[in-house]
């Protein structure tokens, strides 16, 4: 895994260097993205990474709560379903995310996209809850932690090419757990950053 992030990420950041052109702070440099549609992206984005943060640490205390036999199957079920579908409108507001700017666009999509990942994910968990299977949850945790890491890495080049200072919180993105404990592996020690966004 380590190789396949290397390679990747020595790949966004060429790309990344190369679509800012170098730019001086401000957005002034050749090619480099004006610093007014940087933050205006940034945040468009956290105005639902941080709700989907905040939604996603709902989703281990229920699946605490099956393991440990505090509710039952159905009930499990019914509070994953509910979450799913407050996240599935999270997805619906990243992909609405209009960009004019093709350099935002380009990071942007590939981005939004993991949020495809996740929906699935809760939603298989929501079903596997109410059967007591867990065998068909999808295993895309590192295709999803491989495209927050790019898109956060092409991003910190562009804000610093155009001299903005990107939230503390973002920069951090990717580097949490990405799903939800598996209803049939015992706890972490530590509390897991939901979606590797926090």
């Amino acid at each position: 895994m380590r190789i396949v992030l290397s390679t990747a990420l020595g790949a966004a950041l060429a790309v990344g260097a190369t679509g800012c052109g170098g730019g001086s702070g401000g957005g002034s440099g050749p090619g480099s993205v004006p610093a007014a549609d940087v933050r205006a992206y940034v945040d468009a984005v956290q105005q639902v990474r941080l709700p989907v943060n905040d939604l996603l640490l709902g989703a281990d205390p229920i699946t605490s709560a099956y393991r440990e036999r505090r509710i039952t199957p159905l009930q499990a079920a019914h509070r994953m379903d509910r979450l799913e579908e407050s996240f599935a409108s999270y997805l619906l507001k990243v992909q609405q995310i209009q960009l004019s700017n093709p350099q935002l666009a380009a990071i942007h999509r590939p981005y939004a996209d993991t949020y495809y990942y996740e929906d699935a994910y809760l939603a298989t968990l929501a079903s596997d809850l109410r059967e007591g299977d867990f065998d068909n949850l999808p295993d895309t945790q590192r295709q999803q932690r491989l495209a927050i890491i790019i898109w956060r890495t092409k991003l910190e080049l562009i804000a610093a090419a155009a001299g903005v200072t990107l939230p503390a919180d973002l920069q951090q993105a990717g580097r949490g757990e990405i799903a939800p404990e598996s209803p049939e592996n015992p706890p972490s020690t530590s509390t897991p950053a939901p979606l590797g966004r926090s």
